[in-house]
């Protein structure tokens, strides 16, 4: 029993003494913070983006309906700056 005891406590006190697992720890949260704040604006920009991209198919379904005002009025209803007119 005390053999046990003479090589567990080695050990033991060298794994509470490591601290190379911190490192690792801090490096996941900091990819869990920039997952979600990816992830937010990813959700924040869906609606905008989906709406510009149904107009885009309502011009390659007819073209004649297409013009560059289109995407114009999109930008400047949705207060987005799309480009300089």
């Amino acid at each position: 029993m005390w053999q046990f005891f003479t090589l567990i406590i080695p050990f033991l006190r060298s794994f509470l003494r490591d601290e190379s697992a911190a490192n690792a720890v801090e490096y996941s949260l900091i990819m869990a913070l920039v997952s979600v704040f990816i992830i937010a604006g990813i959700l924040a920009l869906s609606g905008e983006m989906g709406v510009l991209f149904n107009k885009m198919a309502e011009c390659l379904d007819d073209p004649a309906i297409c013009t560059p005002d289109i995407f114009y009025k999109f930008c400047t209803q949705s207060q987005q700056n799309c480009g300089n007119k």
